[in-house]
């Protein structure tokens, strides 16, 4: 019985098609997050959207998934190299309670950073926090 050997040659096309890693021995970050210019953005994007708004709940969880994709979209073109942002807004109705957030993190404190902007009119207090986690 005969052996039949099938051979296919890679072409330079072939591997133009391959994904390109970064070098994974480089461990700091070309653009680290910087808060500054994300709190400018948040607060800027907070203001222009919510300044005339009055609370209604039907509305609030489209709003804020609005608001938060436009921040990270902002965001984003700071192309802050090799960290992962997330974006919270939320709007709660003021109705006589009290208010009380906690936030807590488990991270890198030479890497990650956040920030985080509040926003308060006479029918409903909004806050937004954007975490900028290092990622390898």
């Amino acid at each position: 019985m005969p052996m039949t050997f099938e051979h296919s040659a890679r072409t330079s096309i072939d591997y133009d098609q391959c994904p390109k890693y970064e070098n994974s021995y480089r461990l700091e970050s070309y653009r680290p997050f910087r808060p500054d210019p994300v709190d400018e953005i948040i607060k800027t994007m907070m203001n222009n959207r919510l300044e005339d708004i009055i609370y209604d709940a039907a509305t609030a969880p489209s709003l804020c998934s609005e608001i938060a994709a436009d921040i990270r979209k902002k965001i984003m073109k700071l192309q802050f190299d090799r960290y992962k942002i997330v974006v919270v807004v939320t709007i709660i109705e003021k109705a006589s309670q009290s208010l009380r957030t906690n936030l807590g993190f488990l991270w890198d404190d030479e890497k990650d950073n956040y920030s985080i902007y509040s926003f308060e009119t006479q029918t409903f207090f909004a806050y937004c926090y954007v975490i900028g986690a290092y990622y390898e």
